[in-house]
């Protein structure tokens, strides 16, 4: 008897595996963003912070590759898309490893001062590992096979929380921390094939071939460069565009992002791919997605106030030696925080539809923006807080028009390509 598609499983529980997984990867991440800085000096966290922001500026950037594949992939009665699939995998990784190896080595001796050449190896061997990753998890939740979605995602953070804890008993050394992030990355995508690569082999099929993967994936990695520049890259940003707030204030405000944007960023980054396959296969769905909107907005209020209410007692209680924050300050990056979300909510909705074009246009602006305000000649606090509010809302509405006109042309029962 042959075995049961993946595509079978309801899309309810997929959304509970992905939640539980992202409930406890997002609790390991957010674990040790908490604890590595009460463990290490100043110097250290910024170096360590600079180097997992580059890393997940990378590993947002290739989350493009995972975007077009779940996108594009679908379970069938065979797994005639899996030679193609297999054959743009190891492309698109090796290609990512040479890029970024290449890019960082340019920009490695401004952002990692020290131990350069150990650093940037870290990165591009993370880049290589992460290449693989997306591209299995994209034919994944194109097939639907959730249970091998939410392994891989508590599997990959349980490595590089094992891994960290090592390298903190080791003595926590700059170096040692950033080998300890990348390594899980290769080594949960080999795991992760040896246990659902027959499956995805057994199902998989594509709906374009080599040439239109590429071409879309071109759209989809550019749009997931500027997420990563607003979500995971915002610390190397900020070390790059905000060096005159000092290293005091710098590393204050870089934990407060940290610390404070994982509860409502994380989790909406991590249901990309369910997103995108929910909205790509319901009827009408820009008028969920707004609705999802509206609620997130209410959220954001809420957890604002309780920022500007709580957050300086927490923190300075928590971090006693870092550079106390006002409420203000907070309620701000945890407006930020949200603002962002809703990027991710519209993002998918727009990409479900085809839009390529809009899509990248939406994360486009919010980066260029976020980067133009950090240049501008004024105080460093207000421009940080500045491009972190502003960017994410222009973008927004770029995304919410191109919805307007799908939900047009959805109500007009028009549904081809603009």
């Amino acid at each position: 008897m042959s075995e049961p598609s993946p595509a079978r499983v309801h899309s309810g529980s997929g959304l509970r595996a992905i939640l539980l997984a992202t409930a406890v990867a997002g609790g390991i991440g957010y674990l040790i963003q908490a604890v590595v800085p009460r463990l290490v000096s100043h110097e250290t966290y910024l170096t360590f912070q600079t180097f997992w922001s580059s890393t997940y500026l990378v590993v947002s950037c290739l989350a493009g590759l995972q975007q077009e594949l779940t996108r594009a992939s679908r379970a069938g009665p065979d797994g005639s898309g899996h030679r193609t699939w297999r054959a743009f995998a190891l492309i698109a990784a090796v290609t990512s490893a040479v890029v970024v190896a290449v890019l960082f080595g340019l920009i490695g001796p401004h952002v990692f001062p020290a131990d350069t050449a150990s650093l940037v190896a870290a990165i591009a061997l993370a880049a290589l590992g992460y290449g693989l990753i997306a591209a299995v998890s994209g034919a994944m939740y194109g097939v639907q096979d959730w249970t091998g979605v939410g392994g891989m995602t508590i599997g990959d953070s349980v490595l590089r929380a094992i891994a960290i804890a090592l390298a903190l008993c080791a003595g926590g050394s700059a170096i040692l921390l950033a080998w300890a992030v990348a390594v899980p990355f290769l080594v949960a995508a080999i795991a992760i094939w040896l246990w659902r690569g027959r499956r995805i082999a057994a199902h998989l099929q594509l709906d374009v071939g080599m040439s239109a993967l590429f071409r879309n994936t071109a759209a989809t990695l550019l749009a997931s460069l500027a997420t990563g520049a607003l979500i995971s890259g915002l610390p190397l940003l900020l070390r790059a565009f905000a060096a005159d707030a000092g290293t005091g204030l710098l590393a204050s405000v870089i934990l407060a992002i940290s610390l404070t944007r994982a509860p409502l960023v994380v989790p909406l980054v991590a249901l990309q791919g369910y997103l995108l396959v929910r909205f790509r296969d319901a009827r009408g769905h820009v008028g969920i997605v707004l609705r999802w909107v509206v609620a997130l907005l209410a959220l954001i209020a809420a957890l604002a106030g309780l920022a500007a209410w709580l957050g300086p007692l927490v923190l300075a209680w928590l971090y006693p030696d870092y550079v106390a924050l006002d409420g203000g300050v907070l309620a701000a990056i945890v407006a930020s925080a949200g603002l962002t979300g809703i990027l991710c909510l519209t993002g998918p909705a727009v990409l479900a539809a085809h839009r390529h074009r809009w899509y990248v246009a939406g994360w486009l602006v919010s980066a260029c923006l976020t980067v133009l305000i950090l240049l501008a000649p004024w105080e460093p606090l207000p421009r940080i807080l500045l491009a972190l509010t502003v960017a994410p809302v222009i973008g927004g509405i770029v995304h919410v028009i191109e919805l307007a006109r799908i939900g047009t042309a959805q109500e007009a029962g028009v549904t081809s390509e603009r």
